[in-house]
């Protein structure tokens, strides 16, 4: 059977379409990498209406892809673009190359990553407080206070910003420090002050793919040429070549030819073996090795070089769309009352705790955290987030909200604007908050491509574009509330905060969303020239000033942004929360290897796919029962809980009873609550152990069963055979259920014909 889930498939539209539009282009450059519904393609040319792009093997036609079409299939993440993959490495910049990925690491690599770039921050952190020097003696003296500092960083819980104040306080001599224990940190071994020098070095030049390892590139494997031949013609084709006469890359040549003659001459004096002479072709590959910036630097100057290789526009701060972004989180300056939610049927009373939805026992208000990115050529906002106490979680649900769609938000205030704006960011300026110093969120922008700016602690200035939207919401929007709680004492004065809390949380959540699309996005902005957020938006992308890359494609989003999980595999496949996996890559790998635990990512959002890791590589794994295509983990866990208490001993079920609860929560509380996507949620490993042993254990799902109806006559009772699953015309189910003889079925209309 065929069920409808009219708000779930909403939601999917909004989040999978930029409304028919062109707002959410991306620019497409020769040299780019795009491969749309499995096919690699690169670019030919570019039209007023689209792109004509052609297939990368040389081979076949050329296809015509116009930008409404990209903007769809680039919401629903059916694009992988690869900027600048056709470009020699060394011409790539290191901020656009995403090849390298944390997930793609083994353990041991992510386990020395992760102490190098420990080490490597506590010491700069040391460093800008003046407490370390860059010389081996300093660094050996207060090795002891970088590895406490590391250990601290490399810890995957990270503390609350009140236990990082404190921990600060007593280091500085402020606090005594607690007797009795405090909070466990693990350790890092120290390492020789050279070795942490050149990590970081290492990181300055190459950032953290500077620290990750390269064992299997070292060593002189593709060259025959000497170290000491090696240095000699890079530092004689440098001499030659890096000139401002221009020579070409022929007389370059002769130029280091003669040179290593005279060497040799000189060699041959002394007793030693000649160098070898190289040729024509490694002179040019030599250069090659270059970058563009350092050529033109040294062949046409300083001004050629930044005219050619410096962004368009105002320059690197505000030259397109999401070059840069700044994420902060915000005391929202309003009380709101506890105990008032209509997620009840979504959640239980512990999960609701978890969220902060219930407040702490006793208290009648709660205030929450605000997590906001925003775009600092156009000042929209890309995502935001509420949460009870800032940490990874959060921060990395903004980045998830930023690469979508937000319609649906936009759809259930009844907002007049829209709420389009999405994308990539290319650098994201943070402080040194907790937070943002977590592995889960360097990782996370790691394998985004997105490079993390850190600003000075006390220099609020340095973020100055996300701090002024967290004043203008203070005073634009909190003022306007009942509640609201001011910066401080001072200008709270004898204003009766309690008593005049009257809003919950979904109230805080409708104020802010439609006061976002509808105020703040279409009010004029002294920053921009006087133009509003969404004439600035529209004005760039129809100057052209597109974002830089692409949003993530679902493979990967569920990659960068799922829960990494353990399951069995059997011969039924591996099951998640109660939900059933199999492929025929899966069934292949057990009929090979058997049953044992493979790594899976699983996506909250949408429990109608996951990926599983067989050896080196992920694959994707549908559910068997395409009801669970865009359902959400809550959803799924309400309707669970729902059946549940309906049948408590009941351990199998049908699949349209399942379809028929889903749809009944999804009816009954998505519709009316707005903060079920606003705050934050974290599946934990002991979220998880915990849901599936109160509802999953033993549960199955079975497709449902042609039911034998009473003939109208005394003839006893009349079977209409049906067509199977997999002769339906849905393609779908084709994959999902293959025939192993593929009878014919008549319907009884075409058997009296």
């Amino acid at each position: 059977m065929t069920v409808h889930y009219d708000l779930t498939k909403k939601m999917a539209e909004a989040k999978n379409t930029a409304s028919a539009s062109t707002k959410s282009r991306f620019e497409i450059s020769m040299h780019d990498r795009v491969t749309i519904a499995g096919k690699s393609m690169r670019l030919a040319g570019k039209t007023a209406n689209g792109y004509v792009l052609y297939p990368t093997s040389g081979s076949g036609l050329a296809e015509f892809f116009g930008y409404e079409e990209l903007s769809r299939r680039n919401a629903s993440g059916e694009i992988v673009h690869e900027r600048n993959h056709f470009l020699p490495k060394a011409d790539r910049n290191q901020n656009f190359n995403n090849s390298i990925s944390l997930f793609d690491l083994t353990e041991k690599q992510k386990e020395r990553f992760w102490k190098r770039y420990s080490l490597v921050s506590a010491y700069l952190e040391l460093e800008s407080e003046d407490r370390v020097s860059p010389n081996d003696k300093s660094i050996k003296e207060r090795m002891a206070d970088i590895c406490q500092l590391a250990a601290t960083i490399a810890s995957e819980e990270m503390p609350t910003p009140e236990e990082c104040m404190r921990d600060e306080e007593i280091r500085s001599g402020k606090r005594r420090r607690r007797q009795g224990g405090g909070r466990i940190v693990g350790s890092v071994e120290p390492v020789h002050a050279t070795t942490l020098r050149k990590w970081v070095t290492a990181y300055r030049r190459n950032g953290k793919l500077g620290l990750i390892d390269s064992v299997h590139n070292r060593g002189n494997r593709y060259s025959y040429f000497s170290s000491e031949e090696k240095k000699l013609l890079d530092a004689e084709t440098r001499k030659s070549y890096f000139n401002l006469n221009r020579p070409t890359q022929k007389k370059t040549a002769e130029d280091v030819q003669r040179a290593f003659e005279r060497v040799n001459e000189e060699r041959e004096k002394e007793g030693l073996t000649p160098f070898r002479v190289p040729s024509r072709d490694a002179v040019r590959r030599c250069i090659k090795s270059y970058s563009e910036f350092e050529i033109l630097l040294h062949r046409y100057g300083y001004d050629e070089a930044m005219k050619r290789c410096k962004p368009v526009g105002r320059g690197i701060e505000t030259s397109r769309l999401l070059q840069k972004a700044q994420m902060d989180e915000w005391r929202v300056d309003l009380c709101t009352l506890v105990n008032s939610t209509g997620l009840g049927e979504l959640f239980n009373q512990k999960e609701l705790e978890d969220l902060g939805l219930l407040g702490e026992k006793g208290a009648k208000s709660t205030r929450w955290w605000l997590s906001v990115m925003i775009d600092c050529r156009s000042r929209c906002i890309l995502a935001m987030k509420l949460t009870k106490n800032p940490k990874s979680a959060t921060a990395i649900d903004c980045l998830q909200m930023a690469v979508q769609d937000k319609g649906a938000w936009v759809d259930a205030v009844g907002a007049e604007a829209a709420w389009d704006m999405f994308g990539l960011p290319e650098v994201l300026v943070t402080d040194n908050g907790a937070a943002f110093k977590s592995q889960d969120f360097i990782s996370t922008c790691l394998d985004l491509g997105i490079t993390v700016e850190k600003t000075i602690a006390g220099m609020p200035g340095m973020r100055g574009t996300v701090e002024r939207f967290f004043k203008t919401a203070s005073t634009g929007l909190a003022a306007r509330l009942h509640g609201r709680t001011f910066s401080n004492s001072v200008e709270r004065g004898d204003h009766p905060t309690e008593e005049r809390t009257c809003l919950n949380t979904e109230d805080l959540c409708f104020a802010l969303v439609r006061w976002i699309v509808d105020v703040y996005h279409n009010t004029p902005h002294e920053g921009l020239h006087g133009r509003t957020p969404l004439e600035q938006w529209n004005k760039d992308i129809a100057d052209g000033n597109f974002p830089a890359q692409a949003t993530p494609d679902m493979r990967k989003r569920r990659l960068i942004f799922g829960k990494k999980l353990e399951r069995t595999l059997s011969k039924s496949g591996v099951t998640v929360l109660g939900v059933q996996y199999h492929s025929e890559q899966l069934a292949e790998w057990f009929a090979h290897r058997g049953k044992q635990d493979l790594q899976v990512s699983w996506l909250p959002e949408n429990i109608g796919t996951i990926s599983v890791k067989l050896g080196e590589h992920w694959h994707e794994v549908p559910a068997v029962y395409e009801e669970f295509d865009s359902v959400h983990a809550q959803q799924w866990v309400a309707a669970r809980r729902k059946m549940k208490s309906a049948e408590p001993r009941q351990r199998a079920w049908e699949q349209n009873v399942v379809a028929n609860a889903l749809e009944a929560i999804d009816a009954m509380n998505l519709k009316k609550s707005l903060e079920f996507g606003l705050v934050s949620q974290v599946y934990s490993e002991t979220r998880m152990a915990a849901l599936e042993k109160e509802l999953f254990v033993g549960f199955t799902v079975s497709s449902s069963e042609t039911r034998l109806e009473q003939g109208p006559t005394q003839f006893g009772i009349t079977v209409a055979p049906t067509k199977p699953d997999y002769l339906s015309e849905d393609e779908g189910n084709q994959d999902r259920h293959p025939p192993v003889e593929k009878d014919v079925w008549e319907s009884d209309e075409e058997g009296d014909k």
